[in-house]
């Protein structure tokens, strides 16, 4: 197997140097980037400048992306398969630039990896094939020998290998036996937390959430207890935080009146009353998809949303549809939606798909467009001249460094 490793920043700050040496199949491992004679030795890795990228055969490649800006670039060579290595926003960095378009870097990977539980929790949300790569087990679980070396590996490095061996398989193997795996370890871990520091209401939230995340219902009891001492603490924001939770997890157990009635206690804007008159309805005309998909959408669970409206072809399906995908920043399946029920597309949207695959002109269109008459179009063309000058400075700290 060959891979194409787009860092963000020199060889030496690369952080994710141990799971290259677990990568499956090594043919071929390029860094873009500069790199010492002694460090492509040592690494078997060798350096290939970003004005050289273009001559690789992409296809041929897995390409590993650490920086969201990269994302043009990639969606420019057409890769074998992306695997995003989604990171917090580094201090120098616009956060809010920063996380759209790891959002989107992470929509169009095949795989996404990373080292913040935050994130992990955040795409396991939002899409399947997420792995955490950090851990509390001390066990091994595997061995493998690379260049004259043994290596130990934990739970995400065995899962890390296989997800990374499964892309190019001709007949894919399940991975989902290996994520759920790993969700059962985190589960397993803040549960035994749970004993260890029973008054820590985030200890008890996160057992639920991991729970929540495998279909276990004694994510309610674990939930139940966060609630109780958050309310003892008095942190009086956890209605919303913490109780409409209970209604996504009544939700996976099909308990859809509990569901609502749940939720219902959360509703305090226009919006939020209407979308309960709406579950409302639609549970007194047996329309029960629509109703687990809208309490998972509400509870940011886009991934589970996802799967329940995709086969469905109602216009009401797919309306709940489209914004399952602009949640989860799949902005090109939403678009095509919009287009095939014939919707208005959202411009700024569908300018930011442009921009991405370096449709420059049709952008700035779209987003003058989204704009309209107000000339609210600045921010967006800002953001556009913003995103430009951060590809650039990556494109200088990898060539310089």
């Amino acid at each position: 197997m060959k891979y194409l490793i787009l860092s963000r920043g020199s060889w030496e700050e690369y952080e994710y140097k141990r799971l290259l040496d677990l990568l499956p199949e090594r043919e071929e491992v390029c860094f873009a980037g500069r790199m010492t004679l002694e460090q492509q030795i040592n690494s078997q890795i060798k350096p290939v400048m970003i004005a050289d990228i273009h001559t690789l055969k992409a296809r041929e490649y897995t390409f590993l992306v650490s920086s969201p800006y990269w994302l043009p670039e990639v969606l420019s060579l057409q890769a074998g398969y992306i695997v995003a290595l989604l990171e917090r926003c580094p201090e120098e960095e616009n956060k809010v630039l920063w996380d759209k378009y790891s959002g989107l870097l992470g929509a169009k990977a095949d795989l996404v990896g990373t080292r913040s539980e935050r994130i992990y929790l955040e795409q396991s949300l939002c899409r399947e094939s997420v792995i955490y790569l950090d851990g509390d087990q001390q066990e091994s679980y595997g061995v493998v020998f690379q260049r004259e070396r043994i290596y130990f590996l934990t739970d995400y490095e065995m899962l890390w290998s296989k997800a990374i061996e499964n892309l190019w398989q001709e007949e894919p193997l399940l991975a989902t036996d290996w994520f759920r795996i790993q969700l059962q370890l985190r589960a397993d871990y803040y549960t035994s937390m749970c004993a260890k520091l029973p008054s820590q209401p985030v200890v008890h939230y996160l057992a639920a959430s991991y729970l929540y995340l495998l279909g276990d219902s004694t994510a309610n009891r674990y939930l139940a207890q966060s609630f109780e001492l958050m309310v003892l603490y008095e942190y009086l924001d956890c209605l919303i935080s913490h109780f409409r939770f209970f209604s996504a997890i009544e939700a996976k157990t099909g308990n859809l009146e509990t569901a609502v009635r749940q939720f219902a206690i959360t509703a305090f804007t226009a919006e939020e009353k209407q979308a309960v008159e709406r579950m409302e309805s639609w549970l007194h005309s047996g329309q029960d998809e629509l109703v687990r998909a809208e309490l998972f959408h509400r509870n940011e669970d886009e991934a589970s949303a996802v799967r329940i409206l995709s086969p469905l072809t109602s216009s009401e399906a797919k309306a709940l549809l489209v914004q399952n995908y602009v949640r989860t920043f799949q902005w090109e399946k939403a678009i095509e939606l919009q287009h095939e029920q014939e919707e208005n597309v959202d411009e700024a949207m569908e300018g930011t798909i442009h921009l991405l695959y370096g449709r420059r002109h049709e952008a700035i269109r779209s987003f003058l467009n989204a704009g309209g008459q107000d000339n609210q179009a600045w921010p967006l063309l800002s953001e556009m001249a913003d995103l430009e000058e951060a590809v650039r400075r990556l494109r200088r700290r990898v060539e310089d460094e």
